[in-house]
């Protein structure tokens, strides 16, 4: 059995709406004079580093818990001198995060650099886009589930079985469409329930296309039941703008 949830009904006209809001920021720099390359014996920090944060928030968007093998995103760094001119700094480092909030709207962006022009400084601006994967709706699926290696869950996302079975866990082995999974839930003949936890996930290319494993974990011994999934549905990759400026606090 299948069922589908939107976020709205409008949800699949409109475009994804989000905003950005820096939440905070660091700025370290090198004493003048000092050989910004060398580090310290026993040091693992850079001696400067200007890092800020942001939290991107989609409007009518779902952020995915699930891998997403994209390394487009592009951030530029300029450094803004005491006398106003500009010195570009190249591509920024950026680390983007999984869904930060409860109703899976927010995810927290870092970016930062690591080396700053050999003058005075006034401040870094910081500007490009992040790349993040989100959805529009979720499905829900239910099959019959046996608590044995080699089951097929007839959930209607292609081939899938178990491949692994433990106490505690279980381990799906199917196409890409594994990899949309969002939840997954047991329902025992007793009616009592088991929500899983997403685990160590794999995939792996072959003739006939990506195979991937997918492993979960219950707070109980899994056992013969039904198998509720609910799935991301209609992803797509958003281009989050990125335009602030972190000034030299001192």
């Amino acid at each position: 059995m299948t069922s589908l949830f939107l976020l709205n009904t409008s949800a699949y006209a409109e475009q994804a709406a989000v905003s950005v809001k820096q939440i905070g920021a660091s700025f370290l720099e090198a004493p003048p004079g000092r050989e910004k390359n060398l580090v310290p014996m026993g040091s693992m920090n850079a001696q400067e580093k200007v890092e800020t944060h942001l939290i991107a928030t989609f409007k009518n968007r779902l952020i995915t818990d699930m891998p997403f093998f994209s390394n487009d995103s592009k951030v530029s760094a300029i450094a803004i001198l005491s006398d106003k001119s500009t010195v570009e700094l190249g591509p920024a480092e950026v680390s983007s995060f999984r869904k930060v909030s409860e109703d899976r709207k927010k995810t927290l962006i870092s970016v930062s650099v690591s080396r700053l022009p050999d003058k005075p400084v006034a401040g870094i601006r910081f500007s490009g886009s992040v790349k993040v994967q989100v959805a529009i709706s979720e499905v829900r699926k239910t099959a019959k589930f046996e608590a044995k290696v080699g089951s097929r869950p007839e959930l209607g996302i292609g081939q899938i079985s178990v491949a692994v079975l433990d106490a505690n866990s279980f381990t799906l082995s199917g196409g890409e469409a594994l990899e949309r999974i969002s939840a997954i839930k047991i329902t025992k003949a007793d009616g009592s329930t088991l929500t899983g936890q997403r685990g160590a996930l794999s995939r792996q290319g072959e003739t006939d296309g990506v195979r991937v494993q997918t492993q979960w974990t219950f707070p109980g011994p899994v056992s013969s039941g039904k198998l509720d999934i609910t799935m991301y549905d209609a992803l797509e990759t958003v281009d989050v703008p990125v335009s602030v400026v972190v000034a030299k606090p001192y």
